[in-house]
């Protein structure tokens, strides 16, 4: 389960700070812990933000939807408790400077961060 949890984890902070960024052109980077905290803390449910996703950013969602593998191992790691979630996600990136680095420098992580925080804001309207 942790290895299930770790991947879902990879794909939640590879898939926000690069996937998200890859389909978004973007300005000025921030730490990564910064930009997926808003979604780490959120309280709504895997189904909320995957609608959000799809409402918002249909592209991403359908990029999610082809691999249901990532998709169900998200839902498992987006559906635990927010403090072992936050606690997860940190121990990942901080096993994985390369990632951090990479995302801090990728020009596109501002619009991530930007779609990020909507669909913080916006999850419980679904």
């Amino acid at each position: 389960m942790i290895a299930r949890t770790r991947f879902a984890l990879t794909t939640l902070a590879a898939g926000a700070l690069t996937g998200v960024a890859v389909l978004l052109p973007g300005a000025a980077s921030a730490a990564p812990m910064d930009q997926l905290a808003p979604l780490l803390n959120s309280t709504c449910s895997f189904a909320q933000v995957d609608a959000a996703l799809h409402d918002q950013a249909p592209q991403l969602a359908s990029a999610l939807d082809a691999n249901p593998n990532a998709k169900a191992q998200l839902k498992a790691a987006f559906d635990q408790p927010i403090e072992q979630r936050r606690a997860q996600a940190e121990q990942y990136l901080a096993e994985h400077p390369d990632q951090v680095q990479r995302a801090q420098n990728d020009p596109r992580a501002a619009q991530a961060q930007q779609l990020i925080q909507r669909l913080a804001d916006t999850c419980a309207n679904y």
